[in-house]
């Protein structure tokens, strides 16, 4: 009898199976970048008013009401946005999209985090992806590096600026001026909503177009909608936790120096850290604490190194508490 494996696509066996692993919600959550100043006020005034009773009707089969607040909120025309379940829905279907094999090509960065922008140019790829600022590396990529392979590539470019209220970062204007670019953005970061999956893309009509032709619709449920629309409406509660992120980033930067951590500049919500340990050990002893990071050993240049979620103080503290810790047990 033919097995469930033999039956599976052959295009994805080339493919790594997912790197997210799932923690207890007891755990002090520094692992996955989402906004731990707690949850946008917007959500909660949605719940107060919304009409859950109409649930059991479908939401807006591209959620409309959402796409023309974002075109207003970025300058640009509605058709040119497309609405996801997450940025990971932007990404899933731009793969379907333009990709007919499943061939990956990790580009290695410089060794001071750098675009090789060389490299990536030669392989003339039929999708470029570019995180702007990098993920995990927390720096922003020089403009100009950026700006260069919009120009240039072959093929599709995708500019992630998931943590772009955080690092101030702007290319939408690079990428419409483009004619193969799109600019994926989140709800899932700054604006405090990672729950909820909302993401969008900002792209020339005829990009969105081709996105929208294999995209299968009510990707987005209203309740999602509705309160995406209010955190757009009220942007100051973002404003407030990112200006205390960066405050609370700076505190954990010097704390993690003076404990001997090798602590790299950062203009997202987490730090990349050399452990003055092994990595990976580090890593999994937290866990054990109660107290989840990631850990990016297996990435190049990144060995024995780590990334950090920026919480409250309170949620720092017991980071660095169990961290001096642990330590301490290791030298005795």
């Amino acid at each position: 009898m033919t097995t469930v494996g033999e039956l599976r696509r052959k295009t994805l066996e080339a493919l790594m199976k997912p790197s997210y692993s799932i923690s207890r919600k007891d755990m002090v959550l520094l692992n996955d970048n989402a906004n731990l100043f707690g949850v946008n006020p917007a959500v909660l005034e949605v719940a107060e008013s919304f009409d859950f009773a109409r649930l059991w009707a479908y939401p807006s089969e591209n959620s409309d009401a959402l796409r023309d607040r974002i075109a207003s909120e970025y300058g640009v025309a509605s058709d040119e946005v497309i609405v996801g379940n997450g940025s990971d829905e932007i990404l899933d279907i731009t793969s379907k999209c333009f990709i007919n094999l499943a061939k990956v090509c990790e580009k290695q960065l410089e060794r001071d985090f750098s675009l090789n922008v060389e490299s990536l140019l030669e392989e003339r790829a039929k999708i470029t992806a570019i995180c702007q600022p990098n993920n995990p590396t927390a720096v922003l990529f020089e403009s100009k590096s950026v700006k260069r392979v919009l120009r240039e590539a072959y093929g599709l470019v995708l500019v992630d600026e998931a943590y772009a209220e955080y690092s101030g970062s702007n290319l939408l204007q690079e990428v419409m001026d483009s004619e193969h670019a799109l600019d994926i953005r989140t709800f899932s970061k700054a604006h405090g909503m990672a729950g909820l999956r909302v993401g969008f893309a900002i792209a020339r009509k005829d990009v969105i177009d081709e996105l929208r032709s294999v995209r299968t619709p009510f990707g987005l449920n209203s309740f999602a909608e509705a309160a995406a629309i209010r955190a757009l409406d009220n942007r100051s509660w973002i404003s407030e936790t990112v200006a205390r992120t960066k405050e609370e980033r700076s505190y954990l930067a010097r704390r993690l120096t003076a404990l001997g951590f090798k602590v790299y500049p950062s203009d997202c919500n987490f730090l990349l850290c050399k452990a003055p340990v092994d990595g990976p050990a580090l890593v999994s002893a937290l866990r054990g604490e109660g107290v989840a990071i990631r850990d990016c050993n297996s990435y190049p240049l990144l060995e024995n190194h780590v990334r950090i979620t920026i919480g409250p103080r309170s949620m720092l503290e017991v980071l660095l508490d169990k961290i001096e810790h642990l330590f301490s047990v290791g030298s005795r």
